[in-house]
C-alpha cells in the first residue's frame, strides 16, 4: 500500500513540473469555465475586511485574488501550494492587478507551519492529501479564536458529466482500468459527504455544513467545440490516461472525445452539469 508520504511526493512532482506547467498554460481557459465556482466559493465564504486568509491549494490563484480584494489592504491572504509554475503565474496576476495583500508560498499546508487565520479556504484543493486528517489537524492548529473554513469540492463522478463524458469517450481505445479506490486522494476524494465529515471531526474541525452546488460548465470556454476537445485532452484523467500512449490510441481517442461532446455544443459553448459540494466548519 503506497504511504502518505509517497502519495504526497508523487503530488509535488506532478503539480511542481509539467503538470503544473500545462495549468498554467490553460488557466485562462480553466478560469472562465470555473468563473461562476469562484462567484459562488466567494459569496459562501463571505470574507470581511480586515481579515487573515489561508488559501489552500490555490493553484494560480483566481479564486485568491478575489480573496484578497475582499479583505482589503488591511486583511491580507496566504496563498499556499506546492506547484512553482502555479505560484509564480498568480504572482504575476497579483502584481498586474496591483494587489500587495498576497503571500504566494511555496509550502505543503498538511505539514508546514501556517500563519494564524480567520478562514480558510479552497477551491478545489483538498482532495489530494495523502494523510487528510493530519492534513487538517495541522491547518487546524493555525485557526484563530473564531476562525472558519468554507471550501468547494466535486460531489462523484456519476453527477459530473463534464468529467464523465470525456472519460467514457476516450476509455473505449484503452483496456480495462482498475475500479477506483474509495477516498484515495484525487478529484473526487471529497464526495462523500459522510467521508469528510469524519475527516474533519478526527482533526479538530466541528460536523461540517454542506450544500449542493449544481451548474453547467461550458468547457469550451466560449470557443467552440475543438477548443473543449483540446481542454479536455491537456487537463485532467483524460490527459493522463493517453499519456504515452501510441499515436493511433491518441487520435481514436480525439474522434470519439469530439462526437461524444457534440450533444453538448450551445453556439459557441460546450455546457455539460457540473455538481460541487461548498462545505463549511468551524474548529473546536
Amino acid at each position: 500500500m503506497v504511504n502518505p508520504q509517497e502519495i504526497n511526493a508523487d503530488m509535488e512532482a506532478f503539480w511542481d513540473g509539467q503538470g503544473g506547467r500545462t495549468w498554467v498554460a490553460r488557466q485562462q481557459h480553466t478560469d472562465t469555465t470555473l468563473a461562476s465556482v469562484t462567484d459562488a466559493l466567494l459569496t459562501f465564504a463571505a470574507p470581511r475586511a480586515g481579515e487573515r486568509v489561508l488559501d489552500v491549494g490555490c493553484g494560480c490563484g483566481a479564486p485568491t485574488l478575489e480573496f484578497a480584494r475582499s479583505v482589503g489592504p488591511a486583511g491580507s491572504v496566504a496563498a499556499l501550494d506546492i506547484s512553482g509554475p502555479m505560484l509564480a503565474e498568480g504572482e504575476a496576476r497579483a502584481s498586474s492587478a496591483g494587489l500587495a495583500n498576497i503571500e504566494w508560498r511555496k509550502a505543503d499546508p498538511a505539514t508546514a507551519p501556517l500563519d494564524q487565520y480567520d478562514l480558510l479556504t479552497s477551491a478545489f484543493g483538498t482532495m489530494f492529501f495523502g494523510d487528510p486528517v493530519g492534513a487538517f489537524a495541522n491547518m487546524r492548529h493555525a485557526a484563530r479564536p473564531n476562525a472558519r473554513m468554507a471550501i468547494v469540492c466535486w460531489r462523484a463522478l456519476a453527477e459530473n458529466p463534464w468529467v464523465e463524458v470525456p472519460m467514457t469517450a476516450v476509455a473505449r481505445h484503452l483496456p480495462p482500468r482498475a475500479e477506483p479506490v474509495p477516498h484515495a486522494p484525487g478529484m473526487f476524494a471529497f464526495a462523500d459527504p459522510e467521508h469528510v465529515a469524519g475527516v474533519l471531526t478526527a482533526s479538530g474541525w466541528a460536523a461540517p455544513q454542506f450544500e449542493k452546488f449544481d451548474i453547467d460548465l461550458d468547457i469550451a470556454a466560449g470557443h467552440g467545440l475543438e477548443e473543449a476537445v483540446v481542454q479536455s485532452m491537456q487537463i485532467g484523467a483524460v490527459n493522463s490516461w493517453l499519456r504515452n500512449q501510441p499515436e493511433m490510441v491518441v487520435e481514436g481517442a480525439i474522434v470519439s472525445l469530439r462526437e461524444a461532446l457534440t450533444p453538448y455544443v450551445k453556439g459557441n459553448g460546450v455546457f455539460l452539469p457540473g455538481a460541487m459540494w461548498l462545505i463549511s466548519s468551524r474548529p473546536i
